[in-house]
């Protein structure tokens, strides 16, 4: 504003110069006479607050221009003035005032030069005319322009502020899943024991009792550590520091097996290639996606047997979860959410994953994920 100020202080000297030497050296006045000079300075001044009050300046501006007119004909001095209010008000103001303006201001440049010009043709008629209607058009033009990159500049920062939110939603979604796959494996091995230390204690076997809650607690004890994992992770990834993912991959997977044969489910686990060579978020995301679907077998299936197929090659991995076991009654809405996380964890790097039963009974869940476009420090 105090450069814009500036700048119109200085439009308005040169507005009272041309109102004074247009007549002067066109020998329209012999002199300058007082009301010359006060009726130019008159209208000069307002232009100092043309661009706050762009229609109001014009307003008082039309009847001191053409009282100069009138007085020492400083026609080409008038039109300048005009063009540039009508400039002002073409681009501070709306499409549909700049309209009215435009038919105004023509009307009454037209008037006053045909009043009172003295050698002033039709030419001169229709150029001064068109110079006020083109200053309209340029402001006009120059508003929309500005307008426009206004809504660019907008836009992107709506952009911006989307894409941050769905960076925050992206790594909430992912703490979720871990606390999911964590917590829930850890306690459904839990409710496995635990189940299994009270059958075995009616049955007055203590023994085996007690062996079952030393499991429950090794069980629970390596929860707690892979949960402490993960949030350290978090927090550290916050400062950019450490990767975002624990560090369980499928190279673990012998001791995932061995937890889970415990509960009572018998696995056979097959592996092809060379698992541990696969980038960290691909052997992250195989063991989530092993250790949930093992779960679920503990669950939601009657199953004692499960088979864990696991190839690994250049291009990415492909896994397979297999049981022959028939689901428990309202077994598939509580699995639900599993397998959404499942297929989430393979969509997020490029894979796909499905479930569903084979050979007419039992379960199956396939994953298959690439290699391709997946850094070593993803999550």
């Amino acid at each position: 504003m105090p450069r814009a100020l500036d700048v119109d202080v200085v439009l308005a000297v040169a507005a009272f110069g041309a109102l004074i030497a247009d007549p002067l050296l066109l020998g329209k006045v012999t002199g300058l006479t007082p009301a010359i000079v006060v009726l130019s300075l008159m209208a000069a001044v307002p232009l100092v607050a043309r661009r706050r009050y762009p229609l109001a300046v014009l307003a008082a501006e039309v009847p001191l221009l053409l009282a100069c007119l009138v007085v020492a004909h400083p026609n080409r001095a008038a039109v300048g003035i005009s063009m540039l209010l009508v400039f002002t008000v073409g681009l501070e103001g709306g499409r549909a005032r700049s309209l009215v303006v435009a038919g105004v201001m023509a009307l009454l440049v037209t008037v006053a030069v045909a009043l009172t010009g003295k050698r002033d043709g039709p030419i001169d008629f229709v150029a001064y005319t068109s110079l006020v209607l083109g200053a309209l058009l340029a402001g006009e033009t120059l508003r929309a322009r500005q307008a426009l990159q206004r809504a660019v500049a907008q836009e992107a920062v709506r952009a911006s502020e989307a894409a941050a939110r769905h960076r925050f939603d992206a790594e909430r979604l992912a703490l979720a899943h871990e606390l999911h796959d964590v917590v829930g494996h850890a306690l459904v091995a839990v409710n496995v024991r635990a189940a299994a230390a009270v059958r075995r204690a009616r049955k007055g076997g203590a023994a085996d009792g007690l062996s079952a809650l030393d499991e429950i607690a090794s069980v629970s004890a390596e929860a707690l550590t892979e949960l402490r994992t993960t949030l350290k992770a978090l927090r550290a990834g916050q400062d950019g520091r450490a990767p975002l993912h624990p560090a369980q991959d499928l190279a673990g997977l012998a001791s995932l097996i061995a937890g889970v044969q415990e509960a009572g489910l018998s696995v056979e686990l097959e592996v092809t290639g060379t698992p541990a060579s696969l980038p960290a978020p691909v052997g992250h995301a195989g063991y989530r996606i092993i250790q949930e679907g093992l779960t679920n077998v503990l669950r939601h299936s009657t199953a004692r047997r499960a088979r864990v197929r696991v190839e690994a090659g250049d291009h990415g991995v492909l896994i397979e979860v297999v049981d022959e076991g028939e689901p428990h009654a309202r077994a598939s809405q509580a699995a639900s959410h599993g397998l959404a996380g499942m297929r989430e964890r393979a969509a997020a790097l490029g894979g796909s994953c499905e479930a569903g039963p084979v050979n007419g009974i039992g379960w199956r869940v396939r994953a298959e994920i690439p290699v391709a476009g997946v850094g070593g420090g993803a999550a």
